[in-house]
């Protein structure tokens, strides 16, 4: 006779005994298994951490915020049995919690220029989405004759350098060398320009908050600079534009003025995350509405700031069918102790009782996700990364495509280098 099989878990099981159980197939591999369903294990502690939290006496407090309010719309909660039931329901929830503003009606692109390179030509656009103000874009196209090809969406990283945008992804000639030694150290080449030669249209534009849309503190008086940055805002005052002495104190002026350009977009009523959301979409309208590019085979991947946009780009947008988050996938709760030290740009007010970050990532299901971590990235605890990719794997199992996931991890600090770069370019020729 076959072995009896377990006894599915119990209520209030850990969420590691879930995962487990969902991986033994205990539980329904899919969305579709009729039935009441059984309680919600949530919520469970996570195991104790060793190391002394960076919030010392305060860490029990918000630990216990954490747990007593686990993510309610987990992908992976038994109650949720059909996909589109479970998006109907958390994709809201996404986007009230981002603070976004309604799509616009259309998008309106406006050409500035043509730019012919080896093998492709750069669009310089201005994307206008009334009544925002316009998104500086580059679109990259292959040279040959026209037809429909499959596009993505390219997304630059934070790294702490704001003057920079889209020259992180996009070389242009007679560039700055210490811009090309930044990029080389984090992508080892401009990898937009190596998806163009590969066929497809690619579309890079500046985040909020860099490269055009930087913030110009350096134009403000003197006497109107925060007293921490004087000296650095009298640096960049004396120093040359674009040379490294200025781009260091203007990059300074902007990582302090961080938190006041936060607090301004939280009072306004939005956030962060979610104005840079609301671009990259804005972007993909752009993309379907081209005659050079197919609707239907729509790409996106970015590394660190540019994984968590893509991340949140798939839950928000399904015309996104395929997309590789680069060195920011993790367990939000597993931040708590020791790993809250990135950019305001990246905490979405109230997601945690909602969904968790893998939750998020879990919505572009069917679309297929590629997930690459680094082992030697300090920015994450590896517990987080490791139980991240666990929850999607489990998460894509339950849907009934697995194949469609993949996490993949790679002894390196958090960079995004050629090797992962062909990586996920393979993962998009195979799904788009």
């Amino acid at each position: 006779m076959p072995p009896r099989p377990a006894d599915p878990p119990a209520p209030g099981c850990t969420r590691r005994e879930l995962l487990a159980a969902l991986a033994a197939g205990v539980l329904a591999p899919d969305f579709g298994r009729a039935g009441a369903p059984p309680p919600s294990p949530y919520p469970s502690p996570s195991p104790p951490m060793p190391e002394i939290p960076d919030r010392h006496n305060l860490h029990p407090l918000l630990a216990g915020l954490a747990r007593d309010h686990p993510p309610r719309l987990s992908v992976l909660d038994p109650r949720w049995r059909d996909l589109a039931g479970w998006q109907a329901a958390a994709r809201p929830a996404l986007t009230a919690r981002l603070g976004a503003p309604p799509p616009p009606a259309r998008v309106e692109a406006h050409l500035i220029r043509r730019e012919p390179r080896d093998g492709f030509t750069v669009e310089v656009l201005h994307l206008q989405a009334e009544p925002a103000p316009p998104i500086p874009a580059r679109v990259l196209v292959p040279d040959g004759p026209p037809r429909r090809r499959p596009a993505v969406l390219a997304l630059h990283c934070h790294s702490g350098r704001y003057t920079w945008g889209h020259e992180k992804l996009l070389s242009s000639p007679g560039e700055p060398e210490h811009l090309t030694r930044f990029r080389e150290g984090t992508y080892g080449r401009p990898w937009a320009e190596a998806l163009v030669r590969r066929g497809y249209v690619v579309i890079v534009i500046d985040a909020l908050y860099f490269g055009e849309r930087r913030l110009r503190v350096e134009e403000l008086p003197s006497d109107r600079v925060q007293p921490e940055v004087r000296e650095a805002h009298a640096a960049a005052r004396a120093a040359t534009p674009g040379s490294p002495a200025w781009t260091t104190a203007v990059d300074r002026l902007a990582s302090f003025y961080e938190h006041l350009t936060a607090k301004g977009i939280t009072a306004a009523g939005f956030t962060w995350p979610g104005l840079l959301a609301w671009d990259d979409l804005r972007a993909v309208d752009h993309l379907v509405a081209r005659p050079d590019v197919d609707p239907a085979r729509i790409g996106c991947l970015g590394l660190s700031g540019g994984g968590f946009r893509t991340a949140l780009a798939i839950g928000c947008d399904p015309r996104i069918r395929a997309a590789c988050v680069t060195g920011w996938m993790t367990e939000i709760g597993r931040q708590l102790p020791r790993h809250l030290r990135h950019t305001w740009m990246v905490y979405v007010p109230g997601l945690q009782r909602d969904l968790d970050l893998p939750d998020v990532a879990a919505l572009h299901a069917p679309g297929a996700l590629l997930v690459q971590q680094c082992r030697r990235d300090h920015l994450f605890p590896a517990a987080g990364m490791e139980a991240a990719v666990t929850q999607l794997a489990a998460a894509y199992a339950k849907a009934g495509v697995p194949e469609r996931f993949r996490g993949s991890f790679h002894d390196l600090p958090h960079s995004f280098p050629p090797a992962l770069q062909e990586e996920a370019f393979a993962w998009l020729d195979r799904w788009l």
